[in-house]
């Protein structure tokens, strides 16, 4: 028996489309910068991945910054990300880590010299 709505799908359609093996370990953050292999094949990708290797052609951008941009909820671009990935259409780099990252105090030195100009 149906109560006379629509029965609402489970799976979005921009996800239920996508043609995209998944990995099973997705090791893609927020914070992850994106850009497009060199080697890339851009060939038959759905809308979703399209957009964003054309947003990605002016050079890489966090995770974060692409489901911003493609108005994407961020978990669906990182589903979208790890499947281009795992497809060889896009590399990430991970951010530097905070123990790479130049000294407070430097950086304060820094700003207080400019601050004297």
């Amino acid at each position: 028996m149906t109560s006379g709505r629509q029965r609402r799908r489970v799976v979005p359609d921009y996800m239920a489309a996508a043609r995209l093996t998944v990995p099973e370990h997705i090791d893609v953050e927020r914070t992850t910068l994106v850009y497009i292999a060199p080697d890339a094949a851009t060939n038959g990708l759905d809308p979703p991945g399209s957009h964003l290797l054309a947003l990605l052609q002016d050079g890489p951008l966090s995770v974060y910054e692409c489901a911003a941009h493609l108005g994407l909820p961020y978990c669906v671009v990182r589903l979208l990300v790890a499947g281009l990935v795992g497809s060889g259409t896009l590399l990430t780099r991970n951010p530097p880590v905070a123990t790479s990252l130049p000294d407070i105090e430097i950086l304060e030195l820094v700003l207080s010299g400019l601050r004297a100009l």
